[in-house]
């Protein structure tokens, strides 16, 4: 992509900065925040939603190859991430009206919905309020109700991170939590990504703060998920946390025609561990016929098979 340059504004409060960024960002103003966007190629929308300590930048890896495959791929930074300046967010209730201003107002259009952990729950919730701007919903590893589904790994990485976070170690508070997330991933990421989720480290260890809207999305029922009634994919690596295997379960209760595919080697953080097969398992989920992940397929752990049948 090419550097950044300085235009002028133009409709609905969209506006082109320079910014220290590779690529050309443009900035959607929005209700106390300019969020920060790219694009690149053309064809139907697809939308990227980066999970917590994140950025846009996450997915630089595999945003050429979808695009180069005819979409036009949307990423945007998180108010309070990368260039979209704000104070931390806790009601996640504001990433959902976020991403519903970047649909309308950016796509323009239905668009794919790919949400990566966190920003997976942001994009199911987006898919039960708004399902209009959501031709399809691809969901990476979202921590789905993961307070009610805590694993004592989870909680115990949870409070080294607050412990640290009282001690004023924000950094190292953070690191906790993102090596029970990822696991080995987190140490074995590039070092711009580990630099990049590092510095968002108030503003992780903030969303873990207990909140009735928070980022775990205890406060979104089944009942209204299991009203989707668009195409929906889970992709989840081979390598995650059981939590990620126990929020897949509790998905498929509700949405029973979800299709779900492993990605082998990966960790939690997927599109980072294994860039090819992540853009491959995306491209599948957005043909015009999505081929099944049918049961009998080895490539799917016996817990995701048996998932694929539940009712």
């Amino acid at each position: 992509m090419g550097s950044a340059h300085v235009m002028g504004s133009a409709r609905d409060g969209r506006v082109r900065r320079p910014v220290p960024l590779k690529a050309e960002t443009m900035f959607l103003a929005c209700e106390g925040a300019d969020l920060a966007y790219e694009e690149r190629g053309t064809g139907d929308p697809l939308l990227l939603i980066h999970g917590s300590g994140a950025e846009a930048a996450t997915w630089d890896g595999v945003s050429g190859g979808l695009a180069a495959a005819g979409h036009r791929v949307i990423a945007y930074d998180r108010r309070g991430y990368g260039a979209s300046a704000h104070p931390p967010v806790r009601d996640h209730r504001r990433h959902v009206a976020d991403a519903v201003a970047v649909l309308e107002r950016v796509a323009g259009s239905p668009a794919t919905v790919v949400g990566w952990s966190a920003g997976g729950n942001i994009a199911l919730a987006l898919a039960v309020a708004r399902p209009d701007l959501v031709r399809r919903l691809i969901l990476v590893e979202p921590p789905l109700h993961g307070t009610r589904l805590a694993t004592p790994a989870m909680l115990a990485a949870v409070a080294r991170a607050k412990w640290c976070q009282l001690r004023g170690r924000p950094e190292e508070g953070a690191a906790h939590f993102f090596r029970w997330a990822a696991g080995p991933s987190f140490d074995a990421a590039p070092a711009g990504e580990r630099n990049r989720l590092l510095a968002h480290a108030r503003v992780v260890l903030a969303e873990l703060d207990p909140h009735p809207y928070g980022v775990m999305f205890e406060h979104l029922p089944l009942r209204r998920i299991s009203g989707i009634r668009l195409p929906v994919t889970f992709l989840i690596g081979a390598n995650s946390d059981p939590l990620f295997r126990l929020a897949h379960r509790r998905l498929v209760r509700a949405v029973p025609a979800i299709r779900s595919e492993v990605i082998p080697g990966a960790g939690h953080l997927v599109h980072l561990d294994a860039p090819e097969a992540f853009t491959a398992a995306v491209l599948r989920a957005t043909a015009p016929a999505a081929p099944p992940v049918l049961p009998h397929d080895r490539t799917v752990p016996p817990y995701v098979q048996k998932d694929q049948g539940a009712s």
